[in-house]
């Protein structure tokens, strides 16, 4: 059975390129019937933290992401001693009591020399005798993994390819810390082989941990994954996709008012290349029939804020059901101080959900339907200074407290308007929705009187009235 899972440690938001790692190694277990586990990676006591936890279950939850199976690694320490003092009776690894002036001392003089640093080994050879005195006179020590000399660790990349790395280049490591925590390379090696992971689906940047981490599996006798390391993902500027370019995290884009699924659809398209070309907008359920790891690209990918805030739109105005659009405008409303009934929000979506593309957008585009009270631009109040369109509103407000207001009818009484007093139609239009939005862009009039209670707009029109004195 093909298993894979994503294991974050919790010292930070939810960035869209651990999201994507998420949700590819999602798909790949889906796409063959396999299990998907969560893995929290906590044993960095100083950074991590309960709330970053909790904000990561959550935007995975809001995603579309479900589990299998869920692991915190601060519950596991005493799998992770028996396995270090394991690697310790089988001479895998040591007590290394050298202090931290003294690998300071070793890490300038690499400096100094210009080589890269590693640690020189000298507590390799300790004796039984040594380490015991040392232990019964209570120095601190922490437990490094014996790495063999001269070794090549070559291991076949499923996205990568053929990756070969001489073990020399980085000597013995740490694999417990003097305080007793475990380390990465570690305990990763001991939950991945318990768990029974078979793919290791992760980001570029654990290349270089991954001959430690062969190691360690092959001195505990366990099977080796098979790893695929995703590349990169960069900003429009070609460099490395980081807070300088704006919005980074899942949290960022769910405050925007992204449609999860549209967010889950664009990542998916980072580096990832449907069988069929020429279609973008997939479900979750289309993604997991047609993924497959050999359709990931080996180079970056680039992100396009304004491809993905398109691709919300499209979602905005034909995928998602009006509601479930309805639901997701809802706290939006809310949040800006609206009091609306969520029948009158089902009228005005139902209008103009082609109008926007986030949700916050949709918000602020859609003021003049629930703002109680309506302020004037500067543009707006150039219009309404002049002469001819109170002349416009005085007309409209007569024609319209006979008749049952609609958008039709506003078009129709607009013509007779600028039929009687011989306007231009745009003097007419920009009048009537200078007064009803208080600005010279935005939704249809038309469309704003198809919806807006017929008691607003008099009201507005009074108010405007009353403005030009």
């Amino acid at each position: 059975m093909v298993i894979s899972r994503f294991a974050p440690s919790p010292t930070g938001y939810l960035h869209l390129g651990n999201a994507r790692t998420a949700i590819f190694s999602y798909l790949f277990a889906r796409h063959y019937g396999g299990k998907f586990i969560l893995r929290i990676e906590d044993t960095d006591r100083e950074r991590s933290t309960k709330e970053f936890e909790n904000m990561l279950i959550e935007d995975l939850k809001w995603l579309g992401l479900d589990w299998d199976e869920f692991y915190r690694q601060s519950e596991r320490f005493d799998i992770y001693r028996e396995y270090a003092q394991r690697l310790v009776e089988s001479g895998h690894a040591y007590p290394c009591f050298c202090t931290v002036e003294e690998l300071e001392e070793e890490r300038k003089k690499a400096e100094e020399k210009g080589v890269p640093y590693r640690y020189s080994g000298k507590c390799r050879v300790l004796t039984r005798e040594e380490v015991e005195s040392f232990k019964e006179d209570g120095k601190p020590y922490t437990i490094r993994f014996k790495v063999p000399e001269g070794r090549v660790v070559v291991f076949e990349d499923l996205i990568k390819g053929h990756i070969a790395i001489n073990v020399d280049d980085f000597g013995d490591f740490v694999i417990v810390r003097s305080d007793g925590t475990p380390t990465y390379n570690f305990v990763v090696v001991v939950d991945d082989a318990l768990m029974g992971v078979t793919h290791v689906i992760r980001g570029e940047d654990h290349i270089p941990n991954t001959p430690k981490q062969i190691l360690i599996y092959e001195a505990l006798n366990f099977q080796v994954p098979k790893f695929a390391h995703l590349p990169v993902i960069l900003g429009e500027d070609r460099s490395k996709l980081s807070k300088r370019h704006g919005a980074v995290s899942v949290r960022n884009y769910r405050e925007e008012g992204y449609i999860p699924e549209a967010l889950f659809n664009y990542l998916c398209l980072l580096g990832w290349s449907p069988p069929e070309e020429g279609r973008e907008i997939l479900s979750k359920e289309e993604l997991i029939s047609i993924f497959r790891l050999e359709d990931i690209n080996s180079s970056p990918a680039v992100f396009n804020k304004e491809k993905l805030r398109w691709m919300n739109g499209v979602y905005i105005r034909e995928v998602v059901s009006l509601e479930r659009l309805v639901d997701e405008f809802m706290p939006f409303l809310e949040s800006a101080g609206y009091k609306v009934d969520r029948d009158y929000v089902k009228r005005v979506l139902e209008k103009t959900r082609d109008s926007f593309d986030t949700l916050k957008d949709g918000v602020e585009r859609l003021k003049p339907f629930f703002a109680e009270e309506i302020s004037y631009s500067e543009e707006a109040i150039s219009v309404l200074e002049n002469e001819t369109s109170r002349a416009v509103i005085e007309s409209f407000l007569q024609k319209v407290q006979e008749v049952e207001l609609s958008g039709e009818k506003v078009k129709a009484i607009a013509k007779e308007i600028q039929k009687e007093l011989g306007l231009k139609a745009k003097d007419v239009w920009h009048a009537l929705r200078a007064v009803l939005t208080g600005e010279l862009e935005g939704v249809g009039v038309d469309i704003l009187c198809d919806v807006l209670p017929k008691e607003i707009v008099i009201k507005r029109m009074l108010k405007a009235l009353q403005f030009m004195g």
